[in-house]
């Protein structure tokens, strides 16, 4: 048996190791926000709109505003984006929709915030609310809906796959066929409900956290137990014949706390394909 010397040795040598990490899990990684540049190839995209650029937030699972937000705010800003898209999962508390509508008052994109719910939204009971609060913020709000952001270019949101809430077909109703379309999601799990529909020039979706916690021989996709965020877990995919992009987003879920996932705003450059 130690003695009680070694046990207090024995202690404070794994607080020594813990509180860092505890630190950086906890605190640096998810205030350190990396904004991640992609072209992004549009068929049929008019003259006029060749170089629009977009930014994608998604999952800030706000309860309250914090600096974190503060800094993602300042940073969208810095980049001076054309259009601003949400992919759910804005609130994880309906007390915090106030708070979420601030912060998109503080972005003011020329050509408007197009946002999506997610899970969570649905779970804290807030969409109906959000829908009402984001409209007053001037954000467009689809679910289950398209409109057209500019004369030969569309944007189709979906309420949210993961619970198996959006409907494709009504989404679409009304984009001239052959029109170039962007597709809003909040779940990657919408790969497996577009075979049947025409092609998307691109899929914006969040939901996974980017694995959230990803150590050697350790994927944080366990976060989610739907088999699609599993599969499609960060980054660029191709999905019956649409390129899909799964942003890490800005907020936790389950535990408060991101290694090797760093959250995410992802700034795309559109061009004529």
């Amino acid at each position: 048996m130690p003695s009680r010397r070694q046990f207090l040795i024995g202690c404070l040598g794994v607080a020594a190791v813990a509180t860092p990490a505890a630190w950086y899990s906890g605190v640096y990684e998810p205030g350190d926000i990396e904004v991640v540049r992609r072209k992004a190839p549009i068929r049929n995209l008019p003259s006029r709109l060749n170089g629009l650029t977009a930014v994608q937030i998604s999952d800030l699972h706000l309860h309250a505003a914090a600096d974190a937000h503060q800094h993602m705010i300042d940073l969208v800003n810095s980049l001076k984006p054309d259009l601003v898209f949400f992919t759910g999962d804005l609130v994880d508390d309906r007390a915090a929709i106030g708070d979420a509508a601030a912060i998109f008052r503080q972005l003011q994109p020329p050509a408007g915030i197009w946002a999506v719910p997610g899970n969570w939204d649905h779970t804290a009971d807030a969409v109906e609310a959000l829908e009402a609060e984001l409209s007053a913020a001037k954000v467009r709000y689809l679910v289950n809906q398209s409109a057209e952001l500019e004369a030969g270019l569309w944007i189709v949101g979906v309420d949210d796959p993961a619970s198996s809430m959006d409907d494709v077909s009504t989404a679409l109703d009304g984009v001239p066929g052959g029109a170039p379309r962007i597709l809003l999601a909040h779940a990657p799990d919408i790969a497996d409900n577009i075979a049947d529909s025409p092609a998307f020039d691109l899929i914006l979706v969040g939901h996974t956290h980017g694995g959230q916690v990803n150590l050697p021989l350790f994927s944080g996709s366990w976060l989610h137990r739907d088999a699609a965020g599993a599969e499609y877990v960060r980054g660029l995919y191709q999905v019956n014949g649409s390129p899909m992009y799964v942003n890490r987003g800005i907020g936790t879920t389950t535990l408060p706390i991101r290694i090797g996932s760093r959250p995410e705003i992802t700034h795309f450059t559109f061009h004529a394909a």
